[in-house]
């Protein structure tokens, strides 16, 4: 594999007039903790590294503004984890951010790596998707914002152009009866590929009891690709959570499973973990909900 040329703008506007007029096989770069292993087993081969680490006070952030919470793409998984923002009903980003490989390697991976990287192996994507939450995209031309949901379009596939940029991850602030959580299963409890990852927001109505909202999410629904799991959803809104209730989304969420085995573990083995996944989540949040109201 040939080496690829490296270049490092003198600000963001020059990056994307870079990629606005250069090489269609540039990739941007910022930590690199899945770009460079991916090029190192030959994976992808980019002509130009297009080095946007330095754009710390462009891309790298935290904020709250009228209950919606915005990220930076050159945010870390340490920020992530550090942050105070993300306790409570958020809890659900510091426990992805827990789980997310070595300390030397939260220091480095960023947000908008994690998410362009487009597999099943990143698990900020289910959780930013149970989230609801949308993407900026810039480019020279101006920007846009797609949801995350609509931006995943396959395994490593996603709608961001060439000449784009993603600058920020946003979402609404949990606000009343609603919590967020999230599980991971893999060979150990860190520096591994998750076997299964899944994410819940949920909501109840009044009487604590019935389903106002749930966004499902998993790193994988089908084929290999991080996705909301819809009809669960769907059966799950408006119904009292019961025990009952549970084993029947468990059996949806089943049902719209299309899983494949690899030499990691087997369909089959994803497929009981998920609705075990389900099962926990909800009556985490749901019992998180009752105890702060």
């Amino acid at each position: 594999m040939s080496s690829p040329e490296f270049y490092s703008p003198t600000n963001l506007d020059d990056a994307l007039k870079f990629i606005e007029s250069g090489d269609k096989n540039a990739a941007v770069i910022a930590g690199g903790t899945d770009l460079l292993p991916r090029m190192s087993r030959g994976r992808v081969s980019p002509s130009v590294l297009l080095d946007i680490s330095s754009f710390q006070d462009d891309l790298r952030y935290i904020r709250q503004s009228e209950g919606v919470l915005s990220l930076g793409a050159l945010t870390t998984l340490t920020d992530v984890l550090e942050s105070p923002l993300f306790d409570g009903k958020l809890s659900i980003l510091h426990e992805a951010a827990e789980l997310f490989g070595a300390p030397q390697v939260r220091n480095v991976a960023t947000v908008g790596g994690n998410i362009c990287s487009a597999a099943s192996s990143e698990d900020l994507i289910p959780v930013f998707m149970a989230l609801d939450a949308r993407l900026k995209l810039i480019s020279a031309r101006g920007e846009r914002v797609v949801p995350l949901k609509d931006f995943v379009l396959g395994k490593r596939a996603t709608a961001l152009k060439p000449s784009e940029i993603l600058r920020e991850v946003r979402f609404e602030v949990p606000e009343g009866r609603a919590w967020t959580a999230f599980e991971k299963l893999g060979r150990r409890n860190m520096l591994i590929i998750s076997l299964v990852s899944e994410a819940l927001f949920l909501s109840l109505e009044e009487d604590l009891a019935t389903v106002r909202k749930a966004r499902v999410t998993l790193n994988r629904v089908s084929g290999r690709v991080p996705a909301p799991a819809s009809r669960t959803e769907e059966f799950l809104a408006g119904r009292r959570l019961s025990e009952e209730t549970v084993a029947q989304a468990q059996r949806v969420l089943v049902s719209e499973l299309s899983l494949t085995s690899d030499h990691r573990c087997s369909a089959s083995y994803r497929t009981e973990v998920a609705q075990v996944f389900l099962k926990r989540l909800l009556l985490r949040c749901s019992g998180k909900i009752r105890g702060a109201s």
